[in-house]
């Protein structure tokens, strides 16, 4: 139904478990990151209406940041894709067989052409340097354009990867073979890796000097710390991995049959397709230039952002055919290293 659907190789994850040979559209919409309040009002902001039978796709309702029953819209809990892509992958490249020497890899929290974050780069890469030793730095692709970001990193030894573009369908492979191979996971912001590190049992540590997310400035941090000290104290490994099944939506699984049912695969009709090319851009080009409210109690972080901010890097907001379903088998795909890195 939108963009969103696709990013992170969610799409590709969820079709690959459900048995498909490509990536289908799918009626609704999917959750693509961890979120510290409900998904409706974060990620679906723009979709206060959707078509009479689709859904909103969220990982679980068993989060400790909202409660399904608070929420101003209705929610189906599927699981988190990541979850359906372990599964598929079985454990090749399990935490409990990293070696002692293995290095950290950090995820960083990441600009978005919307969305600026106020971070010290430089003081979180000496931090990593300093608590980690040499570690693999996962960027996102936005920062990876900023050359000075990219020096803040390497300047103290790290080494640069990256996870591919937002609709690459690969990234969520790369994301879980880069977690499989550290001997912890770090970031300056609690975030969708590090809860994803955490399920799988590996070590995990946040820490860094303080991150505004834009419009919403500290309320974030602040929020994460209070709803989730385990991942800002000392927690055992066993209590983290607890927390982010259920942040994940684990108890939410469906069989491949299931989830065909209600994303829409086992039947045929246009009201995706058209949606995804026509319907979706235009009411999310509509609310961000103002033509369109979003829900009340909707956290914007771009808000206040100029409609010209959007209108800059239109094709990235618009849809384009959809990804080839990955053909990999039991291994996840190596991190990519940026050319400005080799």
């Amino acid at each position: 139904m939108d963009i969103q659907n696709h990013y992170y190789g969610h799409s590709a994850a969820l079709a690959r478990y459900a048995g498909l040979t490509s990536i289908r559209h799918i009626d609704g919409l999917v959750q693509h990151g961890w979120t510290v309040a409900s998904p409706t009002l974060v990620h679906f902001a723009d979709f206060a209406r959707l078509r009479s039978s689709a859904r909103r796709f969220v990982w679980s309702h068993t989060s400790r940041g909202w409660s399904p029953r608070e929420d101003p819209f209705p929610t189906t809990a599927i699981g988190a894709p990541y979850l359906y892509l372990r599964e598929c992958l079985g454990d090749h490249l399990a935490s409990s067989d990293i070696s002692p020497d293995a290095q950290a890899v950090a995820f960083p929290v990441h600009d978005t052409r919307l969305v600026k974050l106020s971070k010290d780069e430089d003081a979180f890469a000496r931090q990593l340097e300093e608590a980690e030793g040499p570690s693999i730095v996962c960027l996102h692709p936005e920062d990876l354009d900023d050359p000075e970001k990219l020096r803040a990193w390497t300047r103290y030894g790290h080494t640069v990867v990256s996870a591919g573009s937002r609709r690459d369908p690969e990234f969520l492979g790369r994301v879980l073979g880069l977690i499989r191979s550290a001997r912890r996971v770090v970031s300056n912001l609690l975030s969708t890796a590090v809860v994803y590190a955490a399920a799988e049992g590996t070590d995990t540590a946040v820490y860094g000097p303080e991150v505004s997310v834009g419009a919403l400035g500290s309320s974030v941090s602040i929020r994460t710390r209070e709803l989730w000290p385990e991942f800002h104290e000392t927690a055992s490994r066993d209590a983290r991995k607890q927390i982010a099944l259920a942040e994940l939506g684990s108890s939410h699984l469906l069989d491949p049959a299931d989830l065909r049912e209600v994303l829409g695969w086992n039947r045929h009709s246009t009201g995706p397709f058209l949606s995804y090319w026509m319907g979706a851009p235009v009411r999310k080009a509509g609310t961000v230039l103002g033509l369109i409210e979003r829900p009340q109690g909707a956290l914007d972080a771009g808000s206040g952002t100029s409609p010209w901010t959007f209108l800059r890097h239109p094709l990235s907001h618009l849809p384009g055919r959809l990804p080839r379903l990955p053909r990999y088998d039991a291994s996840p795909p190596p991190p990519l290293i940026p050319r400005s890195h080799t």
